[in-house]
């Protein structure tokens, strides 16, 4: 049974915060803090959460990846139920990554095929994704590479829109 952990992270900008979903492959009955270290209990096992670890119960036969998957909610980037032109994208990130489009909030199922893309595609030119829709939904997925996770972090991912109004 997997537990899920909702998580919200305050920031030193402006006191923003942001939440994210974690998704555990075994269920929690406890967590407990000491000093900067979280603990989680599942069971007769306590395991230590560390930014450095990409597999949970490492060492042990129970190994899992640890999988990364950052996905904005449904971004509207301009006047409401108007389709954009969305012309393509940039991303700064560190780790493999497969980048997916959702393209209709009606179907939560509905994102293009991931796409393995350069973790630093500043430098050059952008990353074609000529997509029209009301609004869009990025993923951005860190998988694991041979049966390993991986270490990750999205730095910066920005979409380029073609304007397509009129003018009168």
């Amino acid at each position: 049974m997997a537990s899920e952990v909702f998580v919200y992270t305050m920031t030193s900008v402006g006191g923003v915060g942001a939440w994210s979903r974690y998704l555990f492959p075994f269920t929690i009955q406890a967590f407990a803090r000491l000093g900067e270290t979280l603990y989680i209990r599942t069971g007769d096992d306590v395991l230590r959460l560390s930014h450095a670890t990409t597999l949970d119960y490492a060492g042990d036969p129970r190994a899992e990846p640890v999988l990364g998957m950052v996905q904005w909610p449904w971004l509207d980037m301009g006047q409401l139920g108007r389709s954009k032109m969305m012309v393509g994208f940039d991303i700064v990130a560190d780790g493999q990554t497969n980048v997916s489009f959702g393209t209709n909030q009606s179907n939560l199922t509905a994102f293009t095929i991931p796409c393995l893309v350069p973790s630093d595609s500043v430098p050059g030119m952008i990353i074609p994704m000529p997509l029209l829709a009301p609004s869009v939904s990025v993923k951005v997925e860190f998988p694991a590479i041979g049966g390993l996770g991986q270490p990750w972090e999205l730095k910066a991912l920005n979409v380029y829109l073609s304007d397509q109004r009129m003018m009168a």
